[in-house]
């Protein structure tokens, strides 16, 4: 078994044929076959069924390919800290946000960053808080940003900053004459709001609980965008960051509402594994975040 075999093992797991693996990996399909055989042969199991024209992880295979992922885990943080050990000339760093944050907050710090360490790779990824923080857990990114409560006992979670969501209307809107409304008044409206999944859902969808608040949900929309531009046509009422709102609320296409005794308070936080081993290039960043602050 050697490290070539176990990445033609993995990546046939990824794409679930041996005719796709050898097209990701550049290689003839005989040659991918022949690997696979290698290690069945060498170790008198198998790896494989095929149900059909899919194939299936037999039991060994997922033992397989279990102990894979952390050799190649372990090589990867190798690397990286062979290349941390070259004054930080070289590195790459994984990065994943929430959108709210990936949108309004991680591009200007990397782009401060990378001004000070130029041939740094920092990869970005955009998704709601549960899928990054899936991603952390499958070791798909080193660290996250993210807003939302988050449910894992794997998961290290490190306060960055503070942010409040803001209930916005249109000018369009009734609302708008007068913006103090009381939080019972929000169930006679058609509320827009962000995918199951989303930081910000959760903290409204909490916030409303304790003041035991009704709602009406007529849009879910996954762009903070959209949500804006819906809003700013009057189909509805929303709740988003006021980080992402600030240019809407000075030209006056939207309009804060205050809820009487309610505020969406939350968090940003910087999570990452409980076993991720700490880079030079990881623990840089991370001061940088919190040296670097600009909501």
């Amino acid at each position: 078994m050697n490290l070539r075999e176990l990445n033609i093992f993995l990546t046939v797991c990824g794409c679930g044929s041996m005719s796709e693996a050898a097209r990701k990996l550049y290689m003839t399909q005989p040659a991918i076959s022949q690997s696979i055989s290698d290690l069945e042969e060498e170790y008198n199991i198998k790896l494989f069924d095929r149900i059909g024209k899919k194939l299936v992880l037999t039991y060994a295979g997922e033992i397989l390919k279990d102990y894979s992922k952390k050799i190649l885990v372990l090589i990867n943080e190798t690397q990286n800290t062979l290349k941390n050990i070259s004054n930080m000339k070289m590195g790459r760093l994984r990065i994943g946000a929430s959108r709210t944050a990936g949108t309004y907050l991680v591009p200007t710090i990397i782009g401060k960053f990378i001004n000070v360490y130029e041939n740094i790779e920092l990869p970005y990824f955009i998704d709601n808080t549960s899928e990054i923080v899936k991603m952390i857990l499958d070791n798909d990114i080193d660290l996250g940003i993210v807003e939302g409560p988050i449910h894992s006992s794997n998961i290290i979670v490190r306060h960055y900053l503070n942010d409040e969501l803001y209930l916005i209307c249109s000018k369009d809107h009734h609302w708008a004459k007068n913006p103090i409304v009381n939080v019972e008044e929000i169930a006679s409206e058609n509320m827009i709001i962000r995918e199951r999944g989303s930081g910000t859902r959760e903290v409204f969808e909490n916030t409303m609980k304790e003041h035991n608040a009704n709602y009406n949900i007529k849009l879910e929309l996954n762009s903070i965008e959209a949500i804006k531009k819906a809003v700013e046509a009057n189909i509805g009422i929303s709740v988003i960051s006021k980080l992402a709102i600030k240019d809407e609320l000075e030209s006056g296409k939207i309009v804060k509402v205050k809820i009487e005794g309610v505020r969406f308070l939350r968090n940003f936080n910087i999570i990452y594994h409980k076993d991720k081993y700490l880079s030079e290039l990881f623990k840089k960043f991370v001061d940088f975040l919190y040296n670097n602050i600009c909501p």
